[in-house]
């Protein structure tokens, strides 16, 4: 299992995340994420309904994601995710692909079908049912993969996307073209992800991802696809300094928002010694996780990446 870091542009600013990354991206981490949001998430909140958003600053996720990739070498990039309610599908697909040719082929297309309705409705989204959102993403994948593999103007004519001669240059730097990562729960995204992903992201417990990984696996059968073709990354909560105050307010915070015994929390984040932070992340790997993603909250920098980089991730034979 390799080992990735998610940086919420949040409650920080620029040379505070660039310290982290280029930290990462030293040590031997996979890849590097940022988020997509416009007003920030934490401390803790879900704030998915008016009233909700706490605030401060808050940072554009691409922006930021291609300034910290063209300031990287080795580290795969890309947001953990991007609502799919939040741009053209064109515009998005240029924006991957550039950024693709800036790292030198290390883009990565994190996409989701948009969860954050108070943020949609403060700046003028769109914002429709769960199924024409679930629709939008299906359809602007399958466009996503026409514009980087056609080789002249081609149509696409969906219920949410339509395209007419549409032409795109240039295309993605690796054969394969950028990866496609799909994140979310419900079961008719995880439908999607077997049939248009790269990777899926899930935000399961160690003790969940079997079953959702045989779910996956079934689906994945009835579009022609192996399990292989569908690596599997699991968000995972993370307080890296070993701090016991620290520690415990993450598992109050997310037991409060998302439940759970304390004894189920910290089975599934990563804290505490590095002991205790490379049994959770075996467990991870052990129910058939590809990649864990660690949240690394606005109050954690690169000392504390560097402290888990050279303490935990030689665990996981993760070669410099």
């Amino acid at each position: 299992m390799e080992i990735a870091v998610q940086t919420p542009p949040e409650h920080t600013d620029y040379s505070r995340l660039l310290d982290i990354w280029q930290t990462a991206d030293g040590l031997g981490f996979a890849a590097g994420f940022t988020f997509d949001h416009f007003v920030p998430l934490n401390p803790g909140a879900r704030p998915s309904a008016p009233g909700e958003v706490p605030d401060g600053p808050q940072l554009e996720g691409w922006i930021t994601l291609a300034a910290l990739g063209a300031a990287t070498s080795r580290l795969d990039v890309g947001t953990l995710v991007s609502g799919v309610t939040y741009r053209h599908p064109v515009l998005l697909a240029k924006m991957a692909v550039t950024l693709d040719h800036v790292t030198a082929g290390r883009a990565l297309l994190g996409l989701g079908a948009a969860w954050h309705e108070a943020e949609h409705l403060m700046y003028g989204f769109d914002y429709p049912g769960v199924g024409d959102r679930m629709a939008f993403l299906d359809e602007t994948l399958e466009a996503f993969g026409l514009l980087c593999t056609a080789e002249g103007p081609f149509d696409y004519d969906g219920r949410f996307v339509q395209l007419a001669g549409a032409c795109f240059d240039p295309k993605p730097v690796r054969p394969g073209g950028v990866p496609v990562l799909v994140g979310g729960s419900g079961a008719r995204l995880r439908r999607i992800a077997a049939r248009r992903g790269d990777w899926y992201n899930g935000f399961w417990a160690p003790w969940e991802w079997p079953e959702v990984n045989d779910g996956l696996d079934e689906m994945l059968a009835r579009h022609g696809r192996s399990p292989g073709d569908l690596k599997r990354t699991a968000f995972v909560f993370s307080e890296l300094a070993g701090d016991p105050a620290t520690a415990d307010g993450l598992v109050r915070t997310f037991r409060r928002i998302r439940g759970g015994t304390e004894e189920e929390v910290r089975a599934r984040i990563v804290a505490g010694s590095p002991e205790q932070m490379v049994a959770v992340l075996e467990s991870y790997a052990a129910a058939g996780v590809d990649l864990a993603i660690l949240n690394i909250r606005p109050d954690q920098g690169a000392a504390e990446v560097a402290r888990f980089g050279e303490q935990v991730l030689p665990a996981f034979d993760r070669r410099v």
